[in-house]
């Protein structure tokens, strides 16, 4: 067991070093810390997502409008841990200044508000577009209230969710 630890704590030392190093050739000096409790899914998965905060300095260039950049950053040190550790690794998330997890939290606060008014009023509500993972948030936020359905609506960079009336 505590092999298995070791291992994982070298793990993340490399990840840390990969992402620190991407982040000093685009001249961003920047620190990525790995956050073990963090929740940005609704989802438990085997294995457990290893969650890296990145503190810097402008963290709203990491981030960009509605979290794209930050989307694009995490695919981009996704595919780069994958082929530079030969290992099985986990799935990676990476956040900025806490970003991830601040959205995680509004989008099912919102959806749980939008839900009761659609439940008191009878009429569908359609969310602002989002990406397929927060709609995943919002639809999973939902999943036990019976008094709504969701679905997903929409093309491309414009879909959303509509939270309907179940009856």
């Amino acid at each position: 067991m505590a092999e298995e630890i070791q291992i994982n704590e070298q793990l993340i030392i490399e990840i840390q070093k990969i992402i620190e190093e991407l982040l000093d050739k685009m001249g961003i000096v920047a620190a990525a810390e790995y956050k073990e409790d963090a929740i940005v899914q609704e989802i438990e998965r085997t294995p457990k997502p290893f969650l890296f905060d990145i503190d810097c300095a402008n963290p709203g260039i990491l981030i960009g409008r509605a979290g794209q950049t930050l989307d694009s950053l995490q695919y981009l040190l996704r595919t780069m841990i994958s082929h530079k550790l030969d290992e099985d690794i986990p799935p990676i998330v990476v956040d900025v200044s806490g970003y991830k997890q601040r959205r995680y939290k509004y989008l099912k606060d919102l959806a749980v508000k939008v839900a009761n008014q659609v439940a008191e009023t009878g009429e569908p509500l359609a969310l602002e577009p989002m990406s397929a993972y927060e709609r995943r948030i919002v639809h999973t936020a939902l999943n036990d209230d019976n008094r709504v359905i969701t679905e997903s609506t929409g093309f491309e960079d414009g879909r959303k969710v509509v939270i309907k009336p179940a009856n």
